[in-house]
């Protein structure tokens, strides 16, 4: 099936299908749907972008830009209330509806550009399952035999704990940055990797960071 045959199809059976994207069977269907969708509101969405791009000082690249993100952003979360939208159709409604994701988008953006502070994640984040090499690291073989020293004090101290301790202390030692939580979705992938609460998570976090510093504490001074 081409995407142009569901070219005649309503905005909500459209939405309907898309939403679902996340069932491996329907996928192709989803995605057929999406096109169909992105192909009925995108001039007007790109036009809106625009706009309130250059009331914002942006210029045209960064409004089109905006506008594949609105897009992208949908597809993520396909879903619209239309009794909630107070427009006087179902597509007069989505298009309100997607104004608003270019909006927080473009705020976002805007605050990222100004932010003294940005947030140093990209989004790429992923969880660490094995401590680095320390091989490669140019340095001194002085300063290179105390590195692996502590790195052997820091394995035993997480082998006496367990594997789950093990990735939450890497993930935590290689991602976390001061002024920051890790993002959420590194956070969701430690739930879904090792099925555990964020509130586990804390406190085997705590567990792990106490161990390691008792180790460093009594061994490491040797």
């Amino acid at each position: 099936m081409s995407w142009k045959e569901l070219e005649t199809e309503s905005t909500e059976d459209l939405i309907t299908c898309i939403g679902w994207n996340k069932d491996p069977e329907m996928l192709e269907h989803a995605q057929k749907a999406f096109q169909a969708f992105c192909f009925r509101f995108q001039q007007d969405i790109a036009k809106k972008c625009r706009i309130i791009c250059k009331n914002r000082g942006y210029g045209k690249d960064i409004g089109d830009d905006l506008a594949q993100k609105v897009f992208e952003k949908f597809w993520k979360y396909p879903k619209f209330n239309f009794e909630k939208s107070r427009a006087k159709t179902f597509d007069d409604g989505v298009k309100l509806y997607l104004y608003r994701f270019a909006s927080n988008l473009l705020n976002d953006f805007y605050n990222a550009q100004h932010d003294p502070n940005p947030n140093p994640y990209t989004g790429e984040e992923d969880l660490v399952y094995e401590m680095p090499d320390l091989g490669s690291i140019q340095t001194t073989p002085e300063k290179l035999k105390v590195l692996q020293e502590k790195a052997e004090l820091i394995r035993k101290a997480l082998d006496r704990l367990g594997p789950k301790h093990k990735i939450i202390y890497l993930t935590y030692q290689q991602h976390a940055q001061k002024g920051f939580n890790l993002p959420a979705h590194l956070l969701e992938k430690l739930r879904t990797a090792l099925g555990l609460t964020q509130v586990t998570i804390r406190s085997y976090k705590k567990e792990a960071f106490d161990k390691i510093k008792e180790y460093l504490d009594i061994y490491g001074s040797k």
